[in-house]
């Protein structure tokens, strides 16, 4: 008795002192806390503990419409309309032609992930993630399963659609595939004529973006995990989604990119005034009397000498 009363009273102690177990390192969705956020050692990291722009979109919170037309959608952040959509390079098993995905919720724990065309035939690790994981590698499961091999590596995206320019500033991630080496690619755009095409490659995309860059993701531990970025440019549409180089090569490795997205940072982009700029309504009149003032002035400058011989 004396040692199961010890035992109770060692774990409301450490339940009250904040000691948290957890039997995995990959973080679980809490709703914009972004405290307690560091690497394996606990270490706190300032940029974890701070927001992820002046305006958040919570996924999971805020809820979510599909769809690239954000004027009809009923998403609004601090009036701002949002949609979303999902793509991927899987016109056919061997061509590398972006067309749409399967946008996917995968729970309020664990927020949204991409289904693609190439994994509605195999289940795998991060097959509802957005992911750049090919499991049809010479030797896999999925390829001993679907007889397919050397399929070209797939690149899950999700188009952010706003209703007027805004600069994205970062996001956060409920799960990693590689709590050690993770990156997340993103480029503004500005239409989507050619995302939606269904012959154009990632590449092509990225040639007429108006900006694209890859960051390093920020591995959360108990929270989670997030990438800030250092955009200076606005945009109504922006593309968040696995690592890939042609987006910007900072070096990291490709091929163990998976995540799930949570939250959405952004900035709104001041609207300009409608009268700045602009000639005043009454600067016909004014400019006209200045002419006539000009005009009289010289006048009177240059009538003595022309009546000088007359006195």
């Amino acid at each position: 008795m004396m040692i199961i009363l010890q035992k109770r009273l060692l774990l409301t102690l450490l339940i009250t002192s904040g000691i948290c177990f957890t039997a995995s390192s990959h973080a679980t969705y809490n709703h914009h806390d972004y405290s307690h956020c560091g690497g394996s050692n606990n270490s706190q990291n300032s940029d974890c503990n701070s927001p992820l722009g002046e305006n958040t979109y919570d996924l999971v919170d805020d809820g979510v419409y599909e769809g690239t037309n954000p004027s009809v959608s009923s998403i609004n952040i601090n009036g701002v309309n949002i949609s979303l959509s999902a793509f991927s390079d899987t016109q056919g098993l061997y061509n590398e032609a972006v067309v749409g995905a399967d946008l996917q919720k995968i729970s309020n724990t664990w927020a949204y992930g991409v289904t693609n065309n190439d994994e509605a035939y195999y289940n795998g690790g991060a097959d509802h993630a957005i992911d750049n994981i090919n499991y049809y590698y010479q030797g896999s499961y999925a390829s001993h399963q679907s007889g397919m091999t050397n399929v070209e590596r797939d690149y899950d995206f999700i188009l952010l659609s706003f209703d007027q320019a805004v600069t994205l500033t970062g996001a956060s991630f409920s799960w990693l595939y590689s709590d050690n080496d993770s990156q997340v690619s993103v480029a503004a755009l500005n239409n989507i004529s050619g995302l939606t095409s269904g012959i154009n490659t990632w590449s092509d995309i990225v040639a007429d973006a108006l900006t694209s860059a890859s960051f390093d993701i920020e591995n959360c531990d108990y929270l989670d995990h997030r990438s800030d970025f250092n955009f200076s440019e606005s945009a109504q549409y922006w593309l968040v989604g696995a690592y890939n180089t042609v987006f910007g090569n900072i070096g990291g490795y490709v091929g163990n990119d998976a995540f799930k997205l949570a939250n959405i940072g952004f900035d709104i982009t001041p609207t300009p005034d409608a009268n700045e700029g602009s000639t005043p309504v009454n600067a016909p009149s004014t400019i006209g009397l200045l002419m006539a003032c000009s005009l009289f002035v010289a006048w009177r400058r240059k009538t003595p000498g022309q009546h000088k011989g007359y006195r």
